[in-house]
């Protein structure tokens, strides 16, 4: 973590209202209540591997938050990996014979994995007790994942009209 805000602050030209914290997401008390205007919580979710931690997180967010502000949360979404994994790479059995899926295709996440994946109803579920309203649910990737080739071999038109595709069908 600590080579990662290095890259960062390398990057910075001392223009930028941007102050590098390291911290943990679960306890962000080194900052007031309603500090931000903008909330990012990119990445801590892909790690967190038990329902509580993952709505401390959120509270957590949502606590540093202004009123009226904005948080967004990025998660590593279980149906590209169920598809890819187990599909593509024809590891259905295997995946199922070694309990990493539940029966309705649920990526089975401990914390030996990489990535903890979720399902889009999971993701609901955790802000529903929330007081926060969700704006949209978007995917920035969607089916990219199985088609990169495909888009990088695109002419610019038709890129234009994948990338008019990706956004009418993203939420």
């Amino acid at each position: 973590m600590e080579h990662n805000l290095e890259v960062l602050r390398s990057k910075l030209t001392g223009e930028e209202n941007i102050t590098t914290v390291q911290g943990h997401v679960l306890d962000m008390s080194c900052y007031e209540d309603n500090t931000f205007d903008l909330t990012l919580v990119f990445g801590p979710m892909y790690h967190l591997y038990s329902k509580e931690d993952q709505e401390q997180a959120l509270k957590e967010a949502v606590r540093v938050t202004k009123p009226g502000g904005h948080i967004m949360v990025a998660y590593c979404m279980n149906d590209c990996v169920v598809i890819q994994a187990s599909f593509i790479q024809n590891q259905i059995l295997h995946h199922i014979e070694n309990h990493m899926l539940t029966e309705d295709f649920h990526c089975i996440s401990e914390p030996k994995d990489l990535f903890a994946m979720m399902r889009i109803e999971e993701i609901h579920a955790l802000t529903e007790k929330l007081p926060v309203t969700r704006i949209k649910t978007i995917a920035t990737d969607g089916l990219k994942f199985f088609l990169c080739d495909t888009i990088d071999a695109m002419d610019d038109v038709t890129f234009d009209y994948y990338m008019k595709y990706h956004f009418a069908t993203c939420e």
